[in-house]
């Protein structure tokens, strides 16, 4: 007993000031203030204040209002931190990115069933990493070069014959490609039922980008509210979207499939991991060889149609550097060919316009929201465990400090000694840095690259159209008008010629 009893004092000693070691700290953390926001309302908090419309030009206003890069708003006890500037994404998102890489579970993509298949917005764990070696293993991106060079000619035929659609153009160049990477599968000229689907899927998850989304993101138990109560149609809409969107997965794997199965099948993503499947494959390798080509099918082209869509419209605003990049592509190509990827390094402007496009209008100007896995504490304001992490991309992209006369499309900032490789916040930060990054440059390259050389881009009798977009999660130039003519007779023979090669 004795014995016992003379080790009694220093374990509880040692208890003692391990508990203590971990408690002071985080009640030292609790003591700090949060960061700067506008006033809350006892219980509700900053409810009223939650903007709807664009609110990224809110975030970057209250930044300005209370001097500090970084702000917090408090909805009924949820807490979100919004981080306005590149030195706060950078330090937290980038070198913090052990806590800072969770994604908060958001409502609407859970009832729109994108949680089963997107690892982009899977919580933070094993079963995020293993989809990430999956999808990076399946993803090679330099050898879909000659894909995408194939559905960029396509979209200059296709804008020969019917320039007024140029919208639905550049949806079909996108959806053709992601088609083809991940299911082998040529998408017909119009109409075609994968690529209409896939257009349905996307509208759906447009109510992930709604107030109504991102209230019940940061006040959870909303969710288990009839779908009838004021705010909560996002429910209904979400739950009937839910089953046309896992169906729409099934469609194209089972054709790719049976191709397999037939040894029919094209060269492609799912096409490569069902071979890969036997009798002994679990049902996660099974479902997974469902959900990397459905990401790409599903969720990625329509970032990249937002930036052929801004692109369009900057042609129409700033002529002077359409002009100039045409002249630089007449001097690699002589007028007498379609710019190749082989190019690049000789069009300097024309990448630079590829920049420009991506930080005027980013694509995704709030991104994808992150969730801090532990206490936290940054220039002395204290960040709880679980707030939600927004980056206000498009504010760090408009910092005039950086980007003198940021609302001013001017790619020549890019062409200057000290300017920054590439606008690459645009794709995300530390760990969940965007997987598709480097096939998404690449097609937006080679589809402007083709245009410019091919095409002229003009406002339609002289009315310019306004610099509006939209307030979803990707962000599109609101509806306008262009008149897209060829160069020259020259260039309309040079579109024919590739025909054999497009049809």
């Amino acid at each position: 007993m004795l014995g016992l009893t003379q080790y009694a004092f220093p374990l509880v000693s040692a208890v003692l000031i391990l508990t203590l070691s971990l408690l002071i700290p985080r009640l030292r953390k609790r003591h700090l203030p949060y960061p700067p926001g506008p006033s809350r309302l006892p219980i509700i908090g900053n409810l009223l204040n939650m903007p709807s419309d664009q609110p990224w030009f809110t975030y970057k206003k209250w930044s300005d209002d209370f001097g500090s890069d970084i702000v917090h708003v408090d909805v009924m006890g949820s807490h979100m931190i919004v981080l306005n500037s590149a030195k706060g994404t950078r330090e937290l998102l980038d070198k913090r990115s052990s806590i800072y890489s969770d994604r908060p579970q958001m409502a609407a993509f859970n009832l729109l069933g994108l949680t089963e298949f997107n690892h982009g917005v899977f919580p933070y764990g094993d079963r995020w990493r293993r989809m990430r070696h999956i999808f990076l293993s399946n993803h090679h991106p330099t050898s879909y070069r000659s894909l995408e060079t194939r559905a960029a000619r396509r979209l200059l035929r296709n804008l020969l014959s019917t320039p007024e659609n140029f919208v639905e153009h550049l949806k079909h160049m996108t959806g053709q490609i992601v088609l083809s990477i991940g299911y082998g599968i040529d998408a017909r000229p119009e109409r075609d039922p994968y690529l209409t689907a896939a257009k349905e899927v996307v509208d759906a998850i447009d109510l992930a980008s709604t107030l109504e989304a991102r209230l019940l993101d940061m006040i959870p138990w909303l969710i288990y509210l009839p779908s009838w109560f004021p705010g909560l149609s996002i429910k209904r809409k979400a739950r009937k979207s839910r089953s046309f969107i896992l169906n729409t997965l099934e469609t194209p794997y089972a054709v790719v499939k049976a191709a397999v199965a037939s040894g029919t099948a094209s060269t492609s993503i799912a096409a490569n991991m069902i071979s890969q499947l036997d009798e002994n494959s679990t049902q996660e390798e099974i479902w997974n060889s469902k959900a990397v080509p459905g990401l790409l099918h599903l969720v990625t082209a329509d970032t990249t149609v937002s930036a052929f869509h801004t692109f369009t419209l900057a042609m129409t605003l700033y002529p002077e550097a359409q002009r100039k990049a045409q002249a630089e592509i007449d001097s690699v190509t002589g007028g007498s060919r379609l710019p190749e990827f082989s190019d690049q390094d000789a069009l300097p402007y024309v990448s630079a316009i590829l920049k420009e496009v991506l930080r005027w209008h980013p694509v995704g100007p709030l991104g994808v929201p992150h969730r801090v896995m532990q206490d936290d504490v940054y220039e002395g304001y204290f960040i709880p465990a679980g707030s939600i992490i927004m980056a206000n991309v498009w504010a760090i992209l408009h910092d005039p400090v950086t980007f003198p006369e940021p609302d001013r499309f001017y790619p020549e900032r890019w062409l200057s000694p000290d300017a920054p490789a590439f606008p690459d916040h645009v794709f995300g930060y530390g760990r969940r840095v965007c997987q598709g990054r480097v096939m998404a440059r690449e097609v937006v390259w080679v589809g402007i690259a083709s245009v410019l050389a091919t095409f002229n881009i003009a406002a339609v009798d002289g009315k310019v159209p306004k610099e509006t977009y939209t307030s979803d999660m990707i962000s599109f130039p609101e509806p306008f008008v262009a008149h897209i003519t060829p160069r020259s007779d020259a260039a309309a023979d040079l579109i024919s010629l590739t025909a054999p090669e497009t049809t």
